[in-house]
């Protein structure tokens, strides 16, 4: 552990970056981990797609709308700087002060709250952190453990983090399994329940061991927000923006000189850092579905959520009923998407229909098992067929049935009078 890589985010980024933007820039700082580094200047070279599939968002033109936008957010910020985001681009990721205070007033806290220094992440989490918010949950939780004292945290303290109402903040907080909620103690100065405080879910220390901490306060505790459980409503996700993002640089800002590469090269960058990060998203999104024992590689996985990818029967199958929540909305999220339906629909739909027609003609085959079928025809001739041949005639609509033991032969077969079922013994 003493020993494991990590990324330092400054804890300036909680007061002004949503999730996004803290992963993006985290991936950033991972990629120029790997080889691809100028250490005086501190840049990294990427490219948007590369991103995408790092932060294992599915690959379309919305999610490299997304990243081209964190990555924007970031350089507004100052927190990184780039000329374009055309094909492979060089990023530099500015210094911060780790000792620069940034108190925010807010109203539910007389003292404002503090945000400074920075917090470690660990790279064996990273890939733990990439749904909804929980990066941001993970992170400030981190940051806000606190060695010898518990540092609680109001629901209104997590909306401001999280960038949503209080409301809102409760669903996401309560809904994620990257935090732990150290739920216990009572303040005998305001006789009421204390706020909660968070560990992470690799913290090493134990719960209990943490509730029984002093609480660090920064305020009168006769100030402490009761905390209620607010009325439940849906995330406020808001509407993404559609056009295009400016990417022109401040005037005030470093230049960095884009370096020149070629096709090769920028190959080369793409499969080493998908070789180190060991295909981050598609290992990521297995460990996820894997639940469901019935998907055991990581290529059924992105059969089920990769839109470049066509789907099995198997898979479609695993979709219909799986358990997995995860399973069931990436498998019908690909399905209805046009663009996959327009390459690998009528492969599938095909697929489905065969299945169909096979397992009903296995059923009605069933039901023949331990029956004689006999064939009458008008010279007096019986032949005894199979009940293949019989469902054939009744797919095609050459005979119909006359009651349970019988069929009536049509135009299409002039020669036969029925055909009759007979039990077998």
């Amino acid at each position: 552990m003493k020993n494991e890589n990590f990324v330092q985010i400054p804890n300036k980024m909680f007061i002004d970056t949503n999730n996004d933007e803290k992963l993006v820039y985290v991936k950033l700082l991972q990629s120029q981990m790997i080889g691809y580094l100028d250490k005086d200047n501190r840049t990294t070279m990427t490219t948007v797609p590369l991103l995408v599939s790092l932060l294992g968002w599915s690959k379309n033109q919305y999610s490299n709308k997304k990243v081209i936008k964190s990555l924007n957010g970031l350089k507004e910020k100052g927190y990184i700087n780039f000329e374009s985001t055309q094909d492979v681009f060089t990023v530099q990721i500015n210094k911060w002060n780790d000792k620069e205070e940034h108190i925010v007033p807010v109203d539910w806290k007389q003292s404002g709250v503090k945000f400074s220094g920075h917090t470690q992440i660990r790279l064996s989490v990273i890939d733990n952190l990439l749904e909804g918010k929980d990066f941001t949950l993970y992170s400030y939780a981190e940051y806000r453990t606190m060695k010898n004292h518990q540092y609680r945290i109001c629901y209104e303290e997590w909306g401001f983090i999280l960038k949503v109402a209080k409301s809102n903040a409760f669903n996401s907080v309560n809904n994620t399994e990257v935090i732990v909620k150290v739920s216990n103690g009572f303040d005998s100065d305001t006789n009421r329940r204390e706020t909660n405080s968070y560990l992470t879910f690799d913290s090493v220390e134990d719960v209990k061991e943490v509730s029984l901490k002093p609480t660090y306060k920064v305020q009168s505790s006769k100030s402490v927000v009761k905390e209620e459980e607010p009325e439940l409503v849906e995330d406020n996700f808001g509407n993404f923006e559609e056009e295009e993002i400016s990417l022109k640089a401040e005037a005030k800002k470093p230049v960095v000189k884009e370096k020149k590469i070629t096709k090769k090269q920028a190959n080369e960058l793409e499969n080493k850092m998908n070789e180190f990060l060991g295909n981050t998203m598609e290992n990521n999104i297995f460990k996820k579905m894997a639940s469901d024992k019935r998907i055991t590689s990581v290529e059924q996985a992105m059969e089920i959520q990769d839109i470049n990818k066509p789907m099995s029967l198997e898979m479609w199958k695993v979709v219909q009923d799986s358990d997995n929540y995860l399973v069931r909305d990436y498998g019908n999220k690909k399905l209805q998407n046009k663009a996959w339906k327009n390459k690998f629909g009528a492969e599938l739909d095909e697929a489905i229909h065969k299945d169909k027609e096979s397992t009903h003609k296995t059923k009605f085959m069933s039901k023949f098992l331990y029956k004689t079928i006999t064939e009458y025809y008008e010279d007096g001739q019986e032949l005894v067929i199979g009940a293949d041949k019989l469902y054939d005639y009744v797919s095609h609509r050459v005979v119909s049935k006359d009651d349970d033991d019988t069929y009536l032969a049509g135009n299409m077969l002039p020669d036969l009078k029925f055909i009759k079922v007979t039990e077998k013994y």
